[in-house]
């Protein structure tokens, strides 16, 4: 029995009426016990705001302007008058399902299957070339005169990409951990979509196996395993306590890399498990040569590489390789060399249960050395590949040393990894550990944060149009996205005024339902931008959502500074988290206590 897309968008309205997680996971997940199998997939990519997992782009490809065109021919179509232009209305109403709703209130439409909506849906992304656009305008404009109102609401918001319900991944996850029977299901789901970043196949392996057959799940080519994440800790001490003996790595800024390869095909897959395989046609070619029909998947950084020095580029020149087009051109500009640090998947086989020093081993069998200086400084490998520069420390005096030679030749800082530790996919522990700069009496590491609103210039930023961001961290328990600074200074005028283009892409009328702010700018905007914050240290503020608990103050950061525009390989969940923060705001505590010991210990002598 097939599910009406009317059905569905009722579920969807009840959704866009709800805050909490938790009441929005348990509709979810009551509804997903009364689609049919085939339903479950897509209901969930629907939900994410996409025809695919992201991984594989779900876009329709249609403007705001053709579907503008699309309403106003259904409209004609119809037979229904419109006073004035659809783009006054949208202007007016300040939505596109709005506008959609109110042009067709009163229609009783067609009772169609969910799916049938889905694949024309689909079927919109899919057209190409020249005459695609009138097609797809005819195309949308046909379906509208099928919906009811309620349903062209929420397939106008879908086709624009702004359905803006607020369900993040781990909201999904806990929906389908209640529909498979509560808590003790969670885990083997959320393990189940670290190692696919698909939930759609989630729910429709769930529906067809149930929880054994997602427990059975391994790594397989072409779906990207949720890239392991580093815990901090601020010095060689702290981390020989935490584990010991360890394997040391230097930490590179550069494009983080996950390349599948099966034989027929290779992708490339970015931090935020974007498909960047076309922009990186050096590693496709060296990972042909290298591996053969061998099926695989490992993970490094990817540098801009700089033949006359020998040395690596800085981030700023690298990113200048994030590019659809003149890719060729650019690859010659700036070649890469790629320094691959884990092994996650080879002949059929996962590696990611195995100890981090056995994945070592095996990964320098595959990939040549990567070969050092005389002095021990770091150089670019020969060939597309070479292995990450690695140390083994007994010491945290080893440790430290270490981390003063990688900051001298010009990297972030170092990873620690601990012998026996698995990769664990999707989830940050102390089987990495980062160390970028010592905490001192400021907060010297950086941040990254999501840009949920911006403010209109004043003075001399007027001309800009833009005078500041509002940002935000995300907050793991909640799956929202929550305030902590607002943002002025960092950027040049050229930055200043190229962010505030993309801000412009992006504004909603009201506060995004993944967003909790009491703070109200100028203009709210889809949180998907993530820009590296710097900042004095961090504060506790009445006006923050950041970290608020229990009538408690929340945390906000002190004289905080973008260090550049936007990371384009960072999703909003990969921002720093509150968890992360609280952690760094008690040893900030705790180190400016020891200075103030140590000071009026220097008095009294």
């Amino acid at each position: 029995m097939s599910t009406s897309i009317e059905r569905v968008c009722e579920c969807l309205k009840i959704l866009e009426g709800l805050s909490g997680r938790l009441d929005m996971a348990r509709e979810l997940g009551e509804f997903l016990k009364v689609l049919d199998n085939r339903e479950r997939g897509p209901f969930v990519y629907l939900v994410q705001g996409q025809l695919n997992p992201p991984f594989r782009g779900g876009e329709t490809g249609m403007s705001t302007r053709l579907v503008l065109r699309a309403i106003a021919r259904a409209a004609k179509d119809a037979g229904i008058p419109l006073e004035t232009s659809p783009e006054t209305l949208l202007g007016n109403l300040g939505d596109m399902g709005n506008l959609a709703e109110t042009v067709f209130i009163g229609r009783k439409g067609e009772s169609l299957p969910f799916l049938r909506v889905f694949e024309t849906m689909e079927s919109l992304s899919r057209q190409e070339g020249e005459g695609s656009q009138e097609e797809k305008i005819r195309s949308l404009a046909d379906l509208f005169l099928k919906l009811s109102p309620l349903s062209t609401r929420f397939v106008a918001r879908f086709v624009v990409g702004k359905l803006r319900l607020g369900v993040g991944d781990a909201t999904i996850i806990d929906a389908l951990s209640q529909w498979q029977g509560g808590k003790p299901a969670r885990k083997p789901i959320e393990n189940g979509y670290n190692l696919c970043s698909d939930l759609g196949r989630i729910a429709t392996i769930l529906g067809e196996q149930g929880i054994e057959g997602v427990r059975c799940l391994r790594p397989s080519p072409g779906f990207p395993i949720r890239m392991a994440l580093c815990e901090r800790l601020s010095s060689g001490e702290e981390i020989f306590e935490k584990i010991g003996a360890c394997p040391v790595e230097s930490k590179y800024d550069g494009f983080r890399c996950q390349v599948h390869t099966d034989g027929d095909r290779v992708q490339v897959f970015s931090r935020n498990l974007e498909e960047t395989t076309l922009m990186f046609p050096e590693i496709v070619a060296a990972t042909r040569t290298l591996f053969g029909t061998r099926p695989a998947i490992f993970e490094g950084e990817a540098l801009g590489y700089n033949p006359e020095t020998g040395g690596y580029h800085p981030f700023q020149v690298t990113i200048t390789r994030k590019r659809k087009h003149n890719v060729k051109e650019k690859s010659d500009e700036i070649p890469l060399k790629m320094l691959v640090f884990d092994l996650m998947f080879l002949d059929g086989e996962s590696w990611l249960e195995q100890p981090f020093l056995k994945r070592r081993e095996q990964l320098e069998k595959i990939f040549p050395t990567h070969a050092f200086a005389v002095d021990e400084m770091e150089v670019a490998p020969t060939g597309v590949f070479g292995t990450s520069r690695m140390i083994m420390a007994d010491h945290p005096s080893v440790i430290d040393h270490f981390f003063d030679e990688v900051l001298e030749e010009g990297f972030e800082g170092i990873i620690a990894k601990r012998r026996e530790g698995t990769y664990t996919a999707g989830s940050r522990n102390f089987n990495w550990i980062k160390l970028k700069k010592s905490y001192k009496d400021a907060l010297s590491d950086t941040l990254d944060l999501v840009v949920i609103g911006y403010y209109r210039g004043k003075g001399q930023r007027t001309r800009l149009g833009i005078g500041a961001v509002l940002t935000a961290a995300y907050d793991a328990e909640l799956d929202r996205l929550v305030s902590i600074a607002r943002i002025g200074s960092g950027l040049t005028e050229e930055e200043w005024v190229a962010l505030r283009g993309a801000l412009d892409e992006t504004v909603v009328p009201e506060r995004p339902h993944s967003v909790l702010s009491e703070i109200v700018p100028d203009f709210w905007v889809e949180p998907k931008f993530v820009v590296t914050v710097r900042a004095d240290d961090i504060t506790r503020s009445p006006q923050h959502m950041c970290g608020r608990r229990d009538g408690e103050e929340g945390y906000a950061l002190r004289f905080p500074r973008m260090t550049a525009p936007p990371r384009a390989d960072k999703d909003p969940q990969d921002a720093t988290s509150v968890r992360e923060i609280e952690s760094m705001y008690q040893k900030q505590k705790t180190l400016s206590a020891r200075h103030r010991v140590k000071e009026e210990g220097s008095r009294e002598d």
